[in-house]
């Protein structure tokens, strides 16, 4: 199921698009991008919406130079020492 809206977009902004097809399927991606890199829908809800594979939703945020990783620097750094340790205690 859909919900329509209807918004008010200034015209410099709007002449920015081809047409308004154009206009709303952008912003329609923009939405689903923005749910999902709030955490509020999958990288599988995402491209599913979208009518896109997992992978070709992978393609896509790649194609905008969007990470899919959502973890802080910090959290990245602390798994990478923990995946170190595990690595020291395996060659033991």
């Amino acid at each position: 199921m859909l919900t329509t809206i209807q918004i008010k977009v200034p015209q410099l902004l709007s002449e920015t698009y081809q047409d308004p097809d154009d206009m709303e399927q952008s912003f329609y991606e923009d939405i689903i991008l923005g749910e999902y890199q709030k955490g509020l829908i999958s990288i599988r809800e995402a491209a599913e919406i979208l009518g896109l594979t997992y992978e070709g939703f992978l393609e896509w945020l790649g194609e905008r130079k969007i990470s899919f990783i959502s973890a802080t620097k910090d959290e990245l750094e602390q798994d990478y020492r923990k995946f170190e340790q595990f690595m020291e205690q395996q060659h033991r």
